[in-house]
């Protein structure tokens, strides 16, 4: 029987979540101090990626072996300077344990462009990545897995 569960609490310490027990973690966290969103949100860029580092420990933490976690976001362009928001959450994720997979293109629906307040840009593409634990083992990617159809989501 599948079991879903919502939980409105704190993503660096997920005290309601055991060990492994989560399948799946997709989430756009707020993005350093977006202008229109999230204006002085975070003290120092230092402090965003703090609260970053917590979560992909966390997460990691919480992550059943070989599942998936997906971040979506992107660079930010804050009163003139641009922060590698992007390079920096895939550091702090490896950090943490997990393997980089891969980013992903999000194709928007044909006409769907409009000038990005969080980054000065033109959006068509933002960049959710997704990350697995590395305890998958690479006999898992060579096709020699133990996961059946009936464990795939």
């Amino acid at each position: 029987m599948t079991y879903h569960k919502i939980i409105f609490g704190d993503s660096q310490r997920m005290i309601e979540l055991a060990d492994n027990s989560c399948h799946l973690m997709v989430t756009s966290p707020p993005y350093f101090n977006a202008p229109f969103d999230y204006k002085d949100h975070f003290p120092s860029y230092s402090d965003f990626l703090e609260l970053i580092k917590d979560f992909a420990n966390e997460t990691y933490r919480v992550l059943a072996d070989g599942r998936v976690a997906c971040v979506n976001c992107d660079d930010m362009l804050v009163n003139g300077q641009k922060y590698p928001v992007v390079a920096d959450i895939t550091r702090l994720f490896i950090e943490a344990g997990f393997r980089y997979r891969d980013k992903i293109i999000w194709r928007k629906p044909e006409g769907y462009i409009r000038i990005s307040r969080r980054s000065g840009i033109m959006l068509q593409h933002p960049y959710p990545m997704y990350f697995y634990p590395d305890n998958w083992g690479d006999e898992n990617e060579k096709g020699q897995d133990d996961i059946s159809k009936s464990q795939v989501w």
